[in-house]
This record gives C-alpha cells, structure tokens and sequence, in this order.
C-alpha cells in the first residue's frame, strides 16, 4: 500500500477524532469517584426529566461498576426513593432501600440513612398517619395563620 498525503492526513485526523471522543467520554482510565459522579449527573437529569427508570438504569450501572464509591451509595437510596415516591412500587421500595442500608450504612451520609429508615417505617401511609405531622394538626392547625397574619403586617 502507498502512504500518500492524503491518507496520512485522513489517518491522523481518525486518530485524532477517536482521541477526542475518548477523552469527553470520561471513561478513559479516570479516577472511579469521577466517572461515578459523571454518571450521577446524567440520572440526576433522567429524573428531573421523569425518566425515572432510565434514572434507575443509570443508577444500576453505578452501583455495579464503581460500587466503592460515594455515589454507588448515593445511587441505591435513589433507587429506592424513586421506587417508592414516583413508581409507587413499595415492594420493591422497602428492597432497594433495605439494600442501602445493608451495603451502605457504613459509608452513606447519614441524612441519607435517616431517610431510608423514615422511608420503610412510613411507606404507603397516609400523611395524616405520619406522627410529626399529626402534633402539628393537634396544636391548633399547619401554621398558616401566623403567615398569613405576618404578611398583612408588612403591608
């Protein structure tokens, strides 16, 4: 085969272009907590999207390939977040957070593993039902008349 100008240009420009996508991919070889958090972002937008299962999706993938990281952690309280409050499938809910708090506990920010308890004691109950909210009924109503008394005052 002769090696011409133009095929050495067209070769290096190949080159150069499997180089770039490479490197805007992030998963070329880079810190797992990187990639991890890479990936976060995007089922973070998957679910302000109310794409919540190809959120979940990404969120699988997380906690399968970069399972050591904050973000696998992250990842499966969202899974089961998402299950509960957007699905409304409790059973696998209470499996996916049950998962969190097994695998994760010792790693997971705590406000987290406080929500993953608050989450499997108070799902699939009534508002009403929940204990911090009914003291807030029993002491004279939800506040509003306070609001509303402290707005016409700035009038």
């Amino acid at each position: 085969m002769k090696l011409t100008n133009s095929s050495i240009v067209r070769f290096f420009a190949i080159a150069m272009a499997i180089a770039l996508i490479a490197g805007c991919s992030g998963k070329s070889g880079g810190n797992p907590e990187d990639v991890a958090a890479e990936m976060f972002a995007k089922a973070q937008e998957m679910q302000k999207g109310e794409k919540f299962n190809e959120a979940i999706q990404i969120y699988r993938n997380i906690v399968k390939k970069h399972p050591q990281t904050r973000q696998a952690s992250n990842s499966q309280f969202m899974i089961g977040y998402i299950c509960s409050n957007h699905l409304n499938d409790t059973e696998q809910a209470k499996i996916e957070l049950n998962r969190f708090l097994d695998d994760y506990a010792e790693i997971a920010d705590s406000g987290l593993i406080a929500g993953a308890k608050f989450e499997l004691q108070y799902m699939g109950k009534n508002i009403d039902e929940l204990p911090i909210l009914s003291n807030l009924n029993e002491e004279g109503g939800d506040g509003g008349e306070e609001i509303e008394a402290k707005s016409e005052d700035k009038e």
